[in-house]
């Protein structure tokens, strides 16, 4: 599969916690993630007991069995999780991924032994499995751009009179792109090369021409032509959820009650600054 994130878990004989996460992510993430393990001083094979809790919670360690870690390998992932404090992995150079050491529950410390230490570390180690998974594997944030007309000053305040829809437009875009939109615009005038590379922008100038801008798509497919997009249309297109309210008025973009009414300076009303 085209794309896949890939994680390395390592500890030290590679036979119990590595091998566990290894079978763990296997079974819940399926084929989504690539996945690995390895040690860093390996045993001589799979410890049984770890084998026979991952076998309870519906995963599998058959065939597995403990290995070095490959530097080639160490060097493509996207992540390397070390699990305990006694395997140590040191970053390589030209390493793609990062390291990070998971800290996992320790049982024998409370006096757990046997089947019973077992079944809690597979659970202490399903739970970051899980949100592994959901980091690696979660929803894609929307892709959101805006294709504007040919303007000189797109925040609309550098011309004689203010441009309201692009004020409004102007403070939702920058309110969202801090709750973390992924959400862009393109001038005309300033960046043409955005509006040749998408070929369902180019195709809609080519029909519509510059007058039927601004252009909104959300992933590649149109959503609102010949207007700016609505705070509410926006923060459903990023697929903001939760997003506190925007100040109304000009506040966002730093004017204060003393500015000039075409926003900049004495020299405004001759045109665009």
């Amino acid at each position: 599969m085209a794309d896949r994130h890939s994680v390395l878990f390592v500890c030290v004989k590679n036979g119990g916690k590595s091998q566990m996460a290894a079978a763990l992510m296997r079974h819940r993430a399926g084929e989504s993630i690539e996945v690995h393990s390895a040690g860093t001083h390996p045993g001589d094979a799979v410890n049984g007991l770890s084998a026979q809790v991952i076998e309870e919670s519906g995963g599998s360690m058959a065939d597995q069995h403990p290995k070095l870690i490959d530097e080639g390998l160490l060097r493509r992932v996207d992540r390397v999780v070390v699990l305990g404090s006694e395997a140590t992995v040191d970053p390589i150079e030209g390493m793609a991924g990062s390291i990070e050491v998971w800290s996992t529950d320790e049982p024998s410390a409370r006096g757990i032994d046997g089947i019973e230490r077992m079944r809690l570390i597979r659970d202490d180690i399903a739970d970051r499995i899980d949100a592994l998974i959901a980091e690696l594997t979660g929803p894609a944030v929307p892709v959101v751009r805006v294709y504007e007309p040919a303007l000189c000053c797109n925040t609309g305040v550098c011309g004689p009179e203010l441009d309201d829809d692009l004020v409004r437009f102007t403070a939702d875009l920058d309110h969202l792109q801090n709750q973390g939109a992924d959400l862009q615009r393109h001038n005309l005038a300033n960046d043409p090369t955005a509006f040749t590379a998408d070929p369902a922008v180019a195709d809609f100038l080519r029909v519509a021409g510059s007058a039927g801008l601004p252009l909104t798509t959300v992933d590649g497919v149109t959503v609102v032509t010949g207007r700016y997009p609505s705070r509410a249309e926006l923060t459903r297109f990023a697929a903001i959820t939760s997003s506190s309210k925007l100040p109304t008025g000009v506040t966002d973009l730093g004017l204060t009650a003393s500015t000039p009414r075409g926003g900049c300076g004495p020299d405004a009303e001759a045109g665009c600054c």
